[in-house]
């Protein structure tokens, strides 16, 4: 459902809805579910017992069997019982457990031991095991109460359309009813009201329990701040350490093709020059080598035109000059490169921590790029300062304007970048021009301290 049980309950229409036949699954599948975890954890305990054993020692040991496997047994509750109040149109439950890999299996047993969340499945387990039993009561007593009153309606009908009821005065509820109020032809229309009262009623007590007992479900196996706080630290935590392998394996493919494949073209350009000056010693001597010099010299050009695009590719993958010099060198060198005049304006310090500066690169390098491929621009602006305890980066163009961040994957690739960082990246592109991207990138107190020593 789309719409929780309370508020499908006071809604006018809560009959004609879903809210009914969800309220009656809800409460078929809560002790259901209790009864599966209840003959799981007598197999568990089973399995874990030596019939060699004493009765005595297995006694003892019983209470610490049940502490090893119920924190395991509530985990598997916790994610049954959202799926059931999922059902009951209380979606968007998280888990209150860390992520974590299953392996190494002993780590991420105990950290499940050790986490609160885990013991309050066990709690809601409990207490959806106490509203098991009452549930089955109350379905049992309506199934009842709607079985009399069809009988009663049968009886009556009978009787009004003048059919034989010999069979059915045999039945003992009939008997018994009889005993206390003798049955009348015309009155089958009052077992038929009740008949229709008592679905009524029970559409809306059955939402309003199953309301009640998903509200106390959900208060148990919901995540506490703390907890959601802690997670959201693990993930930031986890998407930094990826960033930073990722970067690190980037300049480990910079440095191998830069050492090895640059170093193997340029001394293969070099031999090529060699050559080109024996041909011409060759040539002095009278020798025609005219064919085999343009074969060189062709051979030459595409040499350093692929030298150059690899040049071109190590830098995209990851400047050196960013990690031996700093931002200021690296937006310089870019600036530099750049097909188009670009004038930069750089306040800040000339080191930042990496992360911070590789980041704020990559902004520059993103909002360049697009401004090469998709405006009109003849000039660009790229501006780097230090401003309320964050790395401000301004890259501007005079373009057309109209540009929409959320087209396009380097804009969402930029917002996962900063993210981690706590940063963030907007653009403000009216129609016409000019185009400005803001990067914003907050320091630690440490950086801003030692920004000012420096200065």
């Amino acid at each position: 459902m789309n719409q929780s049980m309370w508020r499908l309950l006071r809604s006018p229409w809560y009959l004609v809805t879903a809210g009914p036949w969800a309220a009656i699954m809800g409460m078929v599948l809560q002790p259901l579910i209790f009864f599966v975890a209840f003959f799981g954890f007598l197999t568990l305990l089973t399995l874990s017992t030596n019939s060699s054993v004493g009765i005595s020692l297995e006694l003892l040991l019983l209470p610490a069997i049940c502490l090893i496997f119920l924190p395991i047994l509530g985990l598997w509750f916790g994610y049954v019982e959202r799926g059931r109040l999922w059902m009951l149109g209380f979606r968007d439950i998280p888990s209150a457990h860390v992520a974590l890999p299953l392996r190494p299996f002993t780590v991420w047993l105990k950290t499940r031991y050790k986490e609160p969340a885990s013991w309050r499945n066990v709690l809601a387990m409990v207490a959806s095991a106490m509203f098991g039993i009452a549930t089955m009561i109350v379905l049992f007593l309506e199934a009842a109460t709607l079985f009399i009153t069809v009988m009663l309606w049968t009886v009556t009908g009978a009787l009004h359309q003048d059919i034989d009821t010999e069979s059915l005065s045999q039945d003992p509820l009939v008997i018994s009813w009889m005993a206390k109020r003798p049955l009348h032809a015309d009155e089958w229309w009052i077992p038929a009201l009740a008949f229709f009262g008592c679905l009524i009623l029970f559409a809306y007590f059955n939402g309003l329990y199953s309301a009640i007992t998903a509200t106390v479900s959900k208060a148990l196996i919901s995540p506490r701040p703390e907890e959601i706080e802690r997670q959201v630290h693990q993930l930031t935590f986890s998407r930094a350490r990826i960033l930073d392998n990722f970067e690190s394996e980037r300049r480990r493919i910079e440095r191998d093709l830069h050492d090895g494949v640059q170093q193997e073209l340029v001394n293969l350009n070099l031999r090529l020059g060699m050559a080109e000056f024996e041909l011409q010693m060759l040539e002095g001597q009278g020798v025609d080598i005219t064919s085999a010099r343009e074969q060189v010299v062709r051979a030459q050009e595409q040499m350093t035109h692929a030298l150059q695009t690899l040049r071109n590719t190590v830098r995209g993958i990851y400047p050196a000059v960013l990690e031996d010099h700093g931002l200021r060198a690296a937006l310089e060198e870019l600036a530099n490169n750049c097909m188009l005049p670009v004038h930069l304006h750089y306040t800040a310090a000339d080191q930042l921590p990496n992360d911070i500066q590789r980041t704020a690169y990559y902004v520059a390098n993103e909002a360049v790029t697009n401004a090469l491929k998709h405006s009109t621009a003849n000039t660009l602006w790229i501006s780097a300062s230090v401003m309320d305890g964050a790395l401000t980066v301004e890259i501007t163009d005079n373009g057309q304007g109209g540009a929409d961040m959320s087209k396009g994957t380097g804009m969402s690739g930029l917002n996962e970048r900063v993210q981690p960082l706590g940063g963030s990246v907007w653009v403000e592109s009216p129609v016409g021009g000019p185009t400005t991207l803001y990067g914003r990138l907050p320091l630690s107190s440490q950086s801003l301290d030692s920004i000012d020593a420096a200065t």
